[in-house]
């Protein structure tokens, strides 16, 4: 999964602007099939070689190598074919670019789509490969199903982000800094250790219970005994002491 630079022949096919969000090939698991039906060709060629014999064993032979040579076309067409497809995400729609001879460029725009289900079965979580299957508003299309996606986790999370508008930020900002909520309670524990006290009237300190931020890694909602401050603490505790009586 890739947002960076755009795959040779793609480009004409997108719009000025057009910002790419994921372009993706399938998994490698995809020439698995020709690969070992390739493989089994030529061992039965051999087979036949070897063991073949009478009158007819010349032609019989020729045939199974001949049958080799046409599955190994049939390979090689599948491995160019994996080549050049891709499946494209955009700011604006969703694109699969395929087709080695004919180039064949199915689109959905983006407001279209909705539902994206995400599948993953237990051989595509062991070889790290997922589905996506796209539900849109109208009629069914060839992007319906797009399977053998590879590092689907991090493609579902952009392809989802874009279509919502939801971007993941990092919870400290550029500069390395802490989050806004941690900076007031070291003013008030700064501000206790210089003997000093909380100006009252202070709108941020004193209002009442409201939802917290949504911000990522922020609770929906915290009750006023999860946000007491540090100087409502009653300091340490005295060890006890049995033979102590007031």
């Amino acid at each position: 999964m890739s947002g960076g630079p755009v795959s040779r022949g793609l480009d004409r096919y997108l719009l000025r602007g057009e910002r790419i969000v994921a372009q993706i090939r399938r998994h490698r698991i995809v020439l698995a099939k020709p690969a070992l039906t390739l493989l089994g060709a030529v061992l039965l060629a051999i087979w036949i070689d070897v063991n073949a014999a009478g009158d007819g064993a010349a032609g019989l032979v020729r045939l199974a190598w001949l049958g080799v040579l046409g599955v190994l076309l049939w390979a090689g067409w599948r491995f160019f074919e994996w080549w050049y497809e891709r499946f494209v995400v955009t700011d604006k729609r969703i694109l699969l670019f395929h087709g080695f001879i004919t180039r064949k460029v199915p689109m959905m725009p983006l407001t279209k789509v909705t539902d994206m289900t995400y599948e993953r079965s237990i051989l595509g979580r062991l070889l790290g490969y997922g589905t996506f299957v796209i539900e849109s508003a109208g009629q069914d299309q060839a992007l319906s199903r797009i399977d053998h996606v590879p590092q689907p986790d991090e493609s579902y999370r952009a392809i989802v982000g874009e279509i919502f508008g939801i971007h993941d930020e990092p919870l400290e900002d550029d500069e390395g800094g802490t989050p806004e909520s941690w900076d007031d309670e070291g003013e008030v524990e700064e501000e206790a250790s210089r003997g000093g006290t909380v100006r009252d009237g202070d709108p941020a300190r004193d209002a009442p219970d409201e939802p917290a931020s949504h911000g990522r890694g922020a609770p929906v909602y915290s009750s006023a005994d999860r946000r007491r401050r540090r100087l409502d603490d009653t300091g340490e505790i005295p060890p006890y002491d049995p033979d102590w009586r007031p």
